[in-house]
């Protein structure tokens, strides 16, 4: 177990390291893998695969077999990538360098051939159209999203994912702008693959519905396939409702006239293009050889033809010159109106003064380009009252700049009510419109030097800070979590995010060592978050700061409350630093188990910081961190220290339950009978084994069970490992099993009880009584 010690050589020497830790750039460490990869501290995955894959090639040892250091060369570009391509790894190697994988790291020993690494390495790193995911991306883009997603789950080892690259390849760029298709390297990210239940390879699933496709493999039925999932639909026009279709739905028209023998678009092509045109334009499509009038009428024949709004008449639309799915859609594109181009007075509005009350996503550019693709978000947020505008930041040079945004583009969402949000994601229009829904309900935005210290550090207002960096993996799965956890505040506590790539001077002063870094400030005092990226981990902890749960101690209270402590009262005290890591781990674990013993008056969780009353810790004797003691129910001054592997809340729950006074009767083999099978009252008993785990956590939940059951049934145990006969003559295999024995002569072996939750249990023993009751009332 690890321990952080305090002693003065100790502490001067961890002064002393986080002195000599740098933001950015590892000072300890030996190497710098990034510039082994010859790439950017904020290199994405990709970026990292496609370097690592250029290195491999360039400097393979078959290829540089007059280079006797070759070997040792390559080594460090392999464990280079091996790191770096770790969200974890990367992390710990950004923070501490080198020295900081000692422990945790032993790869880079090994590497493939060179063709291997020309050949089957990351075989769609080059395919844009193909979106190669690591864990952070799947968890952000797929589950974080309705978004249909088509996944090919591949090895570069397995030949029939070589086989398959072809036809992937074909699906991709056939459904570009319809759906998104992915792949998983199961070699680079197994864990990805593992939770996703991949076994064997390859393996295509389909998502939102996670559904596996079990289908041929070839272009077509992968097509159909996907195709099939797809929502978007295709009106049938025919004479009696052209009329009323093409004039009641409030979009612009673009319509396939189709006979048998003319150029028109296919059934699929017509899906494809509603998909990427849905909210946008409404497609139809009409058939010329049952339907000549009407194509006659229109002057079409067949073809494809594009109408604005309110405009489907003859000679007003406009012809498809291809027939093309993308083609279709982009020259539709090109038809809408385009993004408004936002001036200065109007941003210093929209920032400053907002006086139509209203949210904007603007777009920051800095040279000329048709994205088409960003048509699409004002159609996406037209039920949400956020509008959108574009700033050409060679124009608006300034204001790009007090808003820090020098990469391009850049997505801002200005909310209503002040302050602003920046997007880090993906440039797609579904992306960026998902974003500015969320962003526009949540209390969270962008801040910069100019907010601290006033604004945030000393302001009486409490503010969550999340302290990251765009690059980081684990910093953009936080980000949208966080921004759940401010919609629950409202007003009360203000959330706010500091781009530590941006403003690394801010960060650096504030002693910014690694991302994410969050801190709450309440009432201008710090108290970082050690807990998980979850919302909920995240609302608690604000919670049990404001309202601590656990008792804190100090030197004029430590003798009164804990040595002097009742004859029922119960004292469990951690006794901690605060720049201890474990320390760090325990306290949202020590906060809940605090919770769990809430309605328990006689039970009391504290905790005593080492650091501000480090000589009360020396007089207990407390040298090491965290320390866990427990003050019985003795009164006197005799501790119980917590010697347990696990520090997780239900190994500390069941601790603690060791010492209370039990309401459940040990039972020997020589009572057991007499007690319980000859008993006209019911019992409830536990049967366990010592070297059981999950027996020693189930304890707590038995013996709230006792408790809440005393006088309805007698509550007892049996250490099976002592007692193995009555174990053995009543058939117990699992541990730990409950069992409930009523005195029935039909059921003299019991009933099993399949549970481990208290509730549970107790309302499965009320229901059994109960039908036993209404049984011997029906006889009588």
């Amino acid at each position: 177990m690890f321990n952080c010690m305090e002693n003065p050589s100790c502490s001067f020497n961890i002064l002393v390291v986080l002195f000599c830790f740098s933001l950015l750039s590892p000072v300890i460490a030996n190497v710098d893998y990034y510039e082994i990869l010859k790439v950017s501290r904020s290199a994405s995955q990709k970026e990292i695969r496609q370097a690592f894959k250029k290195l491999a090639v360039s400097e393979h040892p078959d290829k540089k077999t007059d280079d006797p250091n070759a070997h040792e060369k390559f080594l460090k570009i392999t464990r280079a990538y091996e790191v770096l391509k770790d969200d974890k790894l990367r992390k710990k190697f950004d923070t501490y360098g080198e020295d900081g994988l000692k422990e945790d790291f032993h790869g880079g020993h090994h590497y493939e051939s060179w063709s291997f690494y020309q050949d089957e390495f990351g075989i769609y790193d080059d395919d844009p159209e193909i979106i190669t995911l690591s864990l952070s991306d799947f968890e952000q883009s797929v589950e974080g999203t309705e978004d249909i997603w088509f996944i090919n789950y591949y090895s570069p080892h397995c030949s029939h994912c070589h086989h398959l690259a072809p036809v992937w390849r074909e699906v991709a760029r056939q459904l570009d702008g319809v759906l998104r298709i992915g792949a998983v390297n199961c070699q680079d990210d197994w864990n990805l693959c593992r939770m996703q239940g991949i076994r064997s390879y390859p393996t295509l699933m389909l998502y939102p519905v996670r559904e596996r496709y079990k289908g041929e493999r070839s272009t077509e039925a992968l097509i159909k396939y996907a195709l099939a999932n797809v929502q978007a639909n295709v009106f049938t026009l025919y004479p009696s409702n052209f009329k009323s279709e093409t004039t009641e739905r409030n979009l612009p028209w673009l319509i396939n006239y189709c006979s048998g023998d003319g150029d028109c678009l296919s059934s699929n092509t017509e899906l494809k293009v509603a998909t990427m045109l849905e909210s946008l334009v409404n497609v139809g499509t009409v058939n010329c050889d049952r339907h000549s009038s009407l194509c006659s009428k229109m002057g079409a024949s067949d073809g494809v033809y594009f109408y604005k709004l309110g405009e489907v008449e003859k000679d007003k639309g406009m012809a498809i010159s291809s027939l093309v799915a993308q083609e279709v859609a982009h020259e539709v594109l090109l038809q809408l109106p385009d993004v408004t181009l936002l001036n200065e007075e109007q941003l210093q509005n929209i920032r400053h003064e907002n006086e139509e009350n209203t949210a904007w996503v603007v777009h920051f550019f800095d040279k000329d380009e048709v994205n088409l693709e960003l048509r699409k978000i004002p159609s996406l947020l037209e039920d949400e009252n956020i509008h959108v505008g574009r700033v050409d930041c060679r124009i608006l040079q300034n204001e790009c700049h007090q808003l820090h945004i020098f990469k391009m583009p850049t997505f801002v969402l200005f909310k209503s009510s002040g302050g602003h949000e920046i997007y880090y994601g993906r440039t797609t229009a579904h992306d960026v419109a998902a974003f500015a829904k969320e962003s526009v309900k949540a209390s969270l935005e962008a801040l910069g030097p100019n907010d601290f210290p006033h604004r945030v550090v000393d302001s009486q207002d409490p503010w969550f800070v999340d302290f990251f960096a765009p690059w980081c993996p684990p910093c953009m799965r936080l980000l949208p979590e966080f921004r759940k956890a401010s919609k629950s505040y409202g007003k009360t506590i203000s959330f706010g995010s500091v781009d530590c790539t941006v403003h690394q001077g801010l960060c650096t002063q504030y002693n910014i060592r690694s991302y994410p870094t969050t801190i709450f400030y309440n009432r201008s005092t710090p108290h970082h978050y050690h807990g998980q990226h979850r919302a909920q981990d995240m609302i608690d902890f604000i919670e049990d700061t404001l309202h601590p749960s656990v008792e804190q101690l100090t030197p004029d209270n430590f003798h009164s409350k804990v040595n002097q402590r009742g004859q029922n009262e119960i004292w469990v005290v951690d006794f901690f630093a605060p720049w201890c890591g474990p320390c760090q781990q325990l306290a949202p674990e020590w906060r809940k188990l605090s919770k769990m013993f809430k309605s328990n008056k006689n039970v009391h969780i504290a905790d005593i910081d080492c650091k501000k009353h480090r000589s009360l810790c020396q007089q207990e004797g407390v040298h090491s961190y965290p320390t866990m003691r427990l003050y019985p129910l003795s009164g006197s001054s005799l501790f119980e220290s917590y010697n347990g592997w696990n520090r997780d809340v239900q190994s500390l729950h069941a601790w603690v339950y060791e010492f209370l006074p039990s309401k459940v009767v040990t039972l020997r083999s020589s009572s057991f009978h007499s007690k319980v099978i000859n008993s006209k009252q019911p019992w409830i008993v536990d049967f366990y084994a010592s070297w059981c785990g999950h027996c020693q956590i189930f304890k707590p939940q038995f013996e709230q069970v006792a408790a809440k059951l005393e006088g309805i049934v007698h509550a007892g145990k049996v250490d099976c490992e002592v007692e193995f006969q009555i174990c053995q003559q009543y058939g117990i295999s699992a541990y730990p099993s409950v069992r409930l024995f009523t005195g029935s002569k039909h059921y003299k072996n019991g009933y099993d009880i399949d549970s481990q939750d208290a509730e549970e249990i107790i309302d499965i023993v009320n229901s059994r009584l109960q039908k036993k009751k209404s049984k011997k009332h029906d006889e009588f």
